[in-house]
């Protein structure tokens, strides 16, 4: 029986003891029934995947679906009941992957604005693009697509598509001081094929290429960060914004914060909830937030809902924020005005 740990708060380590679910072994019969639907279910499917050059790409898309289907039927789920519902849910794959396909091919979704806000002044010192689909463009959440698109290998299609829009936007938008991040996940920055896709792309809009910025995400981790940090450092050159999105949210947050030299660390929201929460959570963030200027890079905080969050981050010495109380993200970038913060003018550090 293996000893486990729950957090209180970030006050003390609660130790726990916590017995594994017995592990059920299908019957012979259950094991065959739910062989031929897979063998079936390949059978019906493969022609169309072979003829697409997609095969790989829709067994995975198979796996991400049955894995979702596991967790939303919990301790109800049984192979004899996957069997029956595997082909509606190889169906659903594939519908996913089609639409997918379609929505990246022809740029179908839109760019939502969220600003980065100067915790001195009120302004807006950047914006992030956040995906957004119409009514009944897609039923997955904008992070269920993308969960669904790192799963099948396919996030760096979406990336460079992101880019592409908001490159596009730029051009196009009256304001020029406008300045815009994107995401990048893990999957698009150890792509060699994304990263050329994305210098030409970058090439091609000179103009306004400066103006667009990067968000490195941790929802996948990171093989090898000594390459993507030399690429980062590329960008950095050109006069790009490189911001680490989600710190501390994951695992590898720290050894990303050692390896990848970047502009600015974006606090994961959860911290900034605790802060205000607990004592011991304000004295952890204070803490992070030191380490993190100890090393010349800027901080903003994530989902900054209420005017306590914002005296809790501005107790801990965070240079910028991001959430609801500086404007919910929008279509419509010209919608958001400062906040009423007088202070001197800080910036990113270069």
């Amino acid at each position: 029986m293996a000893l486990m740990g729950q957090m209180d708060g970030w006050g003390g380590f609660e130790p726990r003891a916590e017995t594994p679910a017995p592990l059920r072994v299908g019957t012979p019969a259950e094991v065959a029934e739910l062989k031929a639907a897979i063998e079936a279910i390949a059978a019906q499917l493969s022609a169309d995947a072979r003829h697409a050059g997609r095969d790989a790409e829709l067994a995975k898309a198979i796996v991400h679906t049955l894995h979702q289907h596991s967790l939303k039927a919990g301790p109800t789920l049984s192979l004899s009941a996957l069997a029956r519902d595997l082909d509606e849910l190889a169906h659903e794959a594939m519908f996913k992957l089609d639409t997918f396909r379609r929505l990246v091919k022809d740029g179908d979704f839109a760019a939502a604005f969220q600003p980065i806000v100067d915790l001195e002044t009120g302004e807006a010192h950047h914006y992030e693009a956040l995906v957004r689909f119409g009514p009944g463009e897609y039923t997955l959440k904008p992070h269920e697509f993308i969960t669904f698109a790192e799963s099948v290998g396919l996030v760096h299609e979406f990336d460079l598509a992101m880019c592409r829009k908001i490159l596009e936007f730029l051009i196009c938008v009256d304001d020029p001081g406008y300045v815009v991040a994107v995401n990048l996940s893990a999957g698009s920055l150890e792509s060699p094929a994304f990263l050329a896709a994305l210098l030409e792309l970058l090439r091609r809009h000179a103009v306004v290429r400066h103006r667009l910025g990067f968000e490195v995400t941790e929802t996948a981790k990171i093989a090898d960060l000594a390459s993507v940090n030399a690429f980062l450092q590329g960008l950095r050159r050109e006069g790009h914004i490189v911001c680490l999105d989600d710190f501390g949210a994951g695992s590898a947050a720290f050894q990303y914060l050692r390896t990848l030299q970047v502009d600015a660390v974006k606090i994961d929201g959860a911290y900034i909830k605790n802060a205000r929460a607990t004592s011991e959570g304000g004295r952890f963030l204070k803490a992070m937030t030191w380490l993190i200027h100890e090393l010349d890079i800027d901080t903003i905080a994530e989902m900054v809902e209420d005017q306590d969050h914002l005296d809790a981050i501005r107790g801990c010495s965070i240079l910028y924020g991001q959430g609801y109380l500086f404007g919910k993200p929008s279509t419509d970038i010209a919608s958001f005005s400062p906040y009423r913060m007088p202070g001197p003018h800080r910036t990113l550090a270069s």
